[in-house]
């Protein structure tokens, strides 16, 4: 019986494996299948714990468990009032993403070193393929995606769209665990070249949030080199001004400093400010549970107008393209105040890792706080799964033995 268990958590691992392999070529190429990515991880993640002893191997933050518990309670809540038709299913969406970091993230943790050796390595090889497959296609113009999609050679619609868009910001999450699995092999000099020939390769790719993503990534990194106490604070502080301070920065913005009018910003960040602005306005109506989960995409326009696009049926463009004011229209101040905290918790996590790979699980989480802020809906399945695989690579690379400094 013993051996016939053993087989069969060997058969197991290998599609595990398989995950972890595509998951660079999929960031690469086809973005959004990463939520099938997560649901295939912790379905194999919660089979191999089932037969492991589940229960045993389940430990779960204390405080962080709670903070997302209580976060998806009040989101389901805010479902019976939200205006969105697929507000019940965003919750879901959430859910299955918290889900899948408990069992997948616990799956990994208790991974044998020589495993996760070969699954780090398997990660790195992957990321490889998928941003050569990314620069690829950046330079002849996506013949792969126009070919999946039918588009025509002459259709902008792919080359200004956001597939692409979307593949820079997911590889500017997944270079820093990918640089910590090298880091952990000993290669001290080697490690931060990939992020830094991929923040160069960033500068041909169309999406502004991306560079930025990885920009100030490397700062953050090189930053936390030295004070990476001082750098987890900073970083504190910032994400509690920018919960605290989304509403009154929308304002200042638009209303003070007149941005959506500035002629040396570049028009869809003129845009952007705009819809800000209209999102900070809605939030202030609903100052304490919001307008309801998924709300954005659903507001009726009341009277406003937009110098940008004609406001038809949707106030906003599916999301205000910054996560806190997200928060602050959805879900309210509670929203706001459970979100501030399981980021907190998150962060402060940074801390008990080993000294050495602090810098860059501060960087990837840099990346993530830079792109959250001006770009995608932060239900978004693919971004939250995006967001998801590069927590649990992080956590992969933690569990490659070292063998050298």
């Amino acid at each position: 019986m013993a051996r016939r268990d053993a087989l069969s958590d060997t058969i197991l691992s290998y599609p595990f494996a398989a995950a972890v392999a595509l998951l660079g070529p999929l960031a690469g190429l086809v973005p959004r299948g990463l939520p099938v990515w997560a649901l295939t991880l912790m379905v194999l993640s919660g089979v191999l714990l089932a037969r492991g002893g589940a229960p045993a191997r389940l430990r779960p933050e204390r405080w962080t468990s709670a903070a997302v518990l209580a976060f998806l309670a009040l989101a389901a809540a805010s479902a019976a009032w939200s205006p969105s038709g697929r507000a019940a299913l965003t919750v879901v969406e959430i859910g299955y993403i918290a889900l899948s970091a408990t069992l997948a993230g616990a799956c990994i943790a208790d991974l044998p070193e020589d495993a996760a050796r070969r699954l780090g390595w398997l990660f790195v090889g992957g990321l490889l393929t998928g941003i050569l497959i990314f620069s690829v296609e950046n330079a002849l113009d996506h013949p792969l995606h126009r070919w999946v999609n039918g588009k025509a050679a002459d259709d902008l619609s792919v080359t200004e769209g956001n597939v692409p868009k979307r593949a820079a910001a997911l590889l500017a999450l997944l270079v820093w665990p990918a640089a910590l699995v090298l880091r952990r092999h000993g290669m001290r000099w080697i490690a931060p070249a990939l992020p830094l020939g991929y923040a160069m390769l960033s500068l041909l790719q169309p999406s502004r949030s991306a560079i930025v993503g990885v920009g100030l990534g490397l700062a953050v990194f090189l930053a936390a080199q030295r004070w990476a106490s001082a750098t987890r604070r900073a970083l504190a502080a910032a994400l509690a001004a920018a919960f605290a301070g989304a509403i009154p920065a929308a304002w200042l913005f638009e209303r003070v400093l007149d941005l959506d009018h500035a002629p040396w910003l570049f028009r869809s960040a003129q845009h952007r400010v705009e819809i800000w602005w209209r999102a900070a306005g809605r939030a202030l109506e609903t100052p304490l549970l919001g307008q309801g989960i998924d709300a954005s995409r659903a507001l009726k326009p009341m009277g406003e107008t937009s110098q940008f696009d004609p406001l038809t049926e949707s106030l906003l463009p599916l999301h205000p393209h910054n996560a806190f004011l997200q928060v602050w229209l959805e879900l309210g101040a509670a929203g706001a105040a459970l979100a501030l905290a399981i980021a907190l918790l998150v962060l402060a996590g940074t801390a008990r890792l080993e000294r050495d790979d602090q810098p860059y699980a501060l960087a990837s989480f840099t990346a993530a706080l830079a792109m959250v802020s001006t770009a995608y809906g932060i239900w978004q399945a693919w971004w939250m799964a995006g967001m998801l695989a590069a927590g649990l690579m992080l956590v992969l690379a933690t569990r490659v033995p070292r063998s050298g400094r």
